[in-house]
C-alpha cells in the first residue's frame, strides 16, 4: 500500500491555497500511473452551504481533464462495482462522522479502501486512514477510523490552524503509538500499512511524526 496523506488547504494563505493542494493531488495520481480513481466525497457532501467555489461539484474531474485518468464517484453503486484496482481518493470536509458511517454501511466500498494499493486523502480524508481520528473540528473526542495505517492518529492543517494543540491529547485518548501532523498544502507519503517507520514529505510545509514509546 502506498498512501499520500495531504493536510488540506487554506483559502486565506496564498502559499497554502486550494490550487496548490489540487496540483499536489494531481501530481500524485500521475505519479501512481492511475488509470482510474474513485472519489469518496462523504466528508464534504454536496451542495456545500459554506462553499465559496473552492470545491465545486466535479472539481476532481475538471482537475484531471487533461489526463487519461477516469474519475469514478463513490455515490454511484455502479462506479463502486467498476472501481476494483482504482486508486482511492478520500476528500476532506467537516462531516467526518458522515464519512465514516457512510463507508462502514457499504461493505464493498470499505473493502476497496482496506485493500487498495494506492490511497490519497486530504484533510478529513487523511485522518480517516489512521486507526482513530478526532470527531470534529471542535470536538476533542476521538472515534474509530478505517485503520489502514495502524496504531496511528493524524492531524491535518497542523500549523496553520494550530491543530498541533490537539495531537498529544489525540494520542493519549486513542492509545495510538504514532501521531502525524501535516501542514496545509503539504503531504506525507507512507508505503506501509504498519505504523510508519519511514516517510517522505512533499509540498509547501512540513510534516511531523511523533512516537509514544511503550
Amino acid at each position: 500500500m502506498k498512501a499520500f496523506l495531504f493536510g488540506g488547504a487554506e483559502t486565506d494563505i496564498p502559499n497554502r491555497s486550494v490550487g496548490l493542494l489540487e496540483q499536489l493531488i494531481k501530481s500524485a495520481l500521475i505519479e501512481l500511473h492511475a488509470k482510474s480513481v474513485i472519489h469518496i466525497p462523504f466528508a464534504r457532501p454536496y451542495p456545500i452551504p459554506e462553499d465559496k467555489g473552492e470545491w465545486d461539484e466535479g472539481w476532481l474531474k475538471d482537475l484531471l481533464n487533461d489526463t487519461n485518468i477516469e474519475v469514478l464517484d463513490a455515490r454511484n453503486p455502479r462506479d463502486i462495482y467498476r472501481a476494483s484496482g482504482s486508486a482511492i481518493f478520500i476528500s476532506g470536509g467537516p462531516e467526518r462522522i458522515n464519512l465514516i458511517d457512510t463507508v462502514n454501511k457499504n461493505p464493498q466500498l470499505l473493502q476497496l479502501i482496506l485493500n487498495a494499493e494506492y490511497l490519497i486523502g486530504e484533510s478529513s480524508g487523511s485522518m480517516a486512514l489512521g486507526e482513530y481520528m478526532r470527531i470534529s473540528r471542535t470536538d476533542e473526542g476521538v472515534m474509530k477510523a478505517f485503520g489502514v495505517i495502524r496504531n496511528t492518529i493524524i492531524e491535518p492543517h497542523y500549523t496553520e490552524r494550530n491543530y498541533k494543540k490537539f495531537l498529544p491529547g489525540d494520542m493519549k485518548k486513542s492509545g495510538m503509538k504514532v501521531g502525524i501532523g501535516i501542514d496545509s498544502a503539504t503531504g506525507i507519503i507512507i508505503e506501509a500499512r504498519q505504523s510508519p517507520d519511514a516517510w517522505k514529505t512533499i509540498g509547501y510545509g512540513k510534516t511531523y511524526v511523533f512516537t509514544n514509546e511503550p
